[in-house]
């Protein structure tokens, strides 16, 4: 007999509400100070409640935030760097390096890594139950309830989505096979069952269709509330994976509509840091760094090695910088002459200044950098400065109308209407200065659109391992040699197939179907829940 007691995704965790001023954004507070039921008697007190969950979301209030898992914007580097276009030094540790490996601590049920994501989703997972559950009793205007309800069920929706992604295969391959428990009230007991893949895919887009009847009407006061347009994005991006192509255009389009202007070089070039502030029109969603809600060194800004290089050493460009993430140089191959995303200083160039540098998106750190840095392509694309105490604020864009416009293309190319693809792919490929795609191959034509999305999107959460996986691409990494350091880290392959370090281009590859991609199930949920069984957990690997 399993002992029975409560665990982080069980239903008896009690409410861990955050009792914040609505008017102060998000704070990371103590979240588990309000167990009572007077806590949700009210729309007001559930509009507090709210701010908790949201706070969970954006910042992983349950602690062990270590990093890649220290929220929603971290999680957007976590499936980015699983791919081929990103590889991480082992400089701090972390979670960050940890993804990159894919780590066994992810496959093991006992791994520190593979109750991780498991513990953040169903914390906000709960707090979203227990907000929807006391709503129809809460005194109040059925218009705000109705407000309340659609953002926590966006919330619910988004936080099943990430757990479904991170515990199972891929929808096209998997609807039938174990997914994950669905939890859907507080008072639901420890004991539950997982439902299927394709089960939990229909309560994310329930969800989602619920919310969006909700907030039809609703017009936020500030860009980190979802709304409808962020609704619409986000089950673009469900029904991309589950290829159900029309939904997906039509979703997609909804935001493009309202998010139409791309941004400019300018606003590309200042580093992503300033996308609520500068008020970029194609921004989606977004949020702020504060004093209040500020975790520290966290952040993408941190791990991109693109401090300037004559300012070489930790914390002197305005931020501590951790001296981790670079790009690959196929991925620096990808961009043509004339595409503004890709402008690099020459491959051969001996040294490297910062006049140099702070006009391209692409440069290798040579002469300032040691042998553990030296030769690979650092990115500009996420860059920020601080302020004289080293301090981390800067604005996170968490979705984009150029993600909707390539949504919309690979859509239209997978419903055969090859003409109306490329006119939208053009449209972004023409204002970045690309050369424009005119194949009208299907294959071909999603190749090109794939490629894009990597140019475009990279370090925004939608490449990598979200693309591979769905996509059914096997992820191939070549490892560096003394001919050619620029490559991948011997550490991001030798978890991998067919790598030999003997090899004179060593490289590996990992199967889009494997499990080493996906997580296994917690041990605490294979101790405590007494519906479930070892027959229920993933394999270390293979498919």
């Amino acid at each position: 007999m399993k002992t029975r007691i409560a665990i982080l995704s069980g239903a008896l965790l009690i409410a861990s509400f955050c009792m914040t001023s609505c008017d102060d954004f998000l704070t990371t507070a103590p979240s588990d100070q309000v167990s009572d039921a007077s806590a949700v008697s009210s729309t007001a007190q559930l509009q507090m409640s709210l701010i908790s969950a949201y706070n969970q979301m954006f910042f992983n209030s349950s602690g062990g935030n270590d990093r890649l898992f220290g929220g929603l914007y971290g999680l957007q580097l976590f499936w980015d760097e699983r791919g081929e276009d990103i590889m991480s030094h082992t400089n701090m540790g972390g979670y960050q390096v940890s993804a990159y490996q894919f780590a066994n601590s992810f496959t093991r049920t006992d791994g520190d890594g593979a109750k991780v994501m498991w513990t953040y989703c169903y914390k906000l997972i709960n707090q979203c139950n227990i907000i929807i559950d006391a709503l129809p009793d809460a005194d109040g205007s059925d218009s705000d309830k109705a407000v309340i309800e659609g953002q926590a069920k966006a919330m619910r929706a988004l936080a099943y989505f990430h757990l479904i992604q991170t515990y199972q295969q891929t929808y096209m391959i998997a609807q039938g096979k174990r997914g994950v428990i669905l939890r859907l009230h507080p008072s639901d007991p420890v004991d539950m069952g997982f439902s299927t893949v394709q089960q939990v895919y229909d309560q994310i887009v329930a969800d989602f269709t619920d919310a969006k009847k909700d907030l039809a009407g609703y017009n936020r006061d500030e860009i980190w509330r979802i709304n409808v347009d962020v609704i619409n994005g986000w089950m673009a991006r469900v029904y991309q994976v589950m290829n159900n192509w029309q939904e997906s255009y039509n979703c997609a389009k909804a935001v493009y509509d309202t998010h139409s202007t791309l941004m400019t070089k300018e606003q590309w070039y200042s580093g992503f840091d300033d996308c609520i502030q500068n008020n970029i029109p194609e921004v989606v969603w977004a949020m702020s760094a504060t004093d209040e809600n500020n975790h520290g060194g966290d952040t993408c800004f941190n791990f991109w090695y693109n401090q300037d290089p004559e300012t070489y050493g930790e914390g002197q460009t305005g931020i501590y910088r951790f001296f981790n993430l670079f790009t690959t140089p196929a991925y620096v191959a990808l961009f043509d002459d004339g595409d503004w995303r890709g402008t690099r200083v020459p491959y051969d160039q001996a040294t490297v200044t910062e006049a140099e540098e702070k006009a391209v998106m692409f440069w290798r750190r040579t002469a300032n950098a040691d042998q553990n840095y030296n030769s690979k392509w650092a990115y500009n694309k996420f860059k920020h400065y601080g302020d004289a105490a080293l301090s981390t604020r800067p604005d996170y864009c968490l979705m984009r109308g150029t993600e909707m416009l390539l949504i919309m293309a690979e859509a239209q190319a997978n419903l055969g209407n090859s003409g109306e693809a490329i006119t939208l792919l053009n449209r972004l490929q023409q204002s970045r200065g690309a050369k424009l795609t005119t194949t009208t191959n299907k294959a071909d034509l999603l190749e090109e659109i794939y490629k894009e999305r990597r140019k475009e999107l990279l370090g925004e959460g939608v490449t990598g391992q979200y693309d591979l996986v769905r996509l059914q691409k096997d992820l191939v990494r070549k490892v560096a040699t003394a001919a050619n350091p620029a490559e991948h880290y011997s550490w991001g392959v030798d978890q991998f197939d067919g790598y030999n370090p003997a090899d004179a281009a060593p490289m590996g590859t990992l199967p889009s179907n494997d499990y080493r991609w996906f997580f296994q199930i917690p041990q605490d949920e294979m101790s405590y829940n007494n519906e479930i069984t070892s027959a229920d957990q993933n394999p270390f690997k293979g498919k």
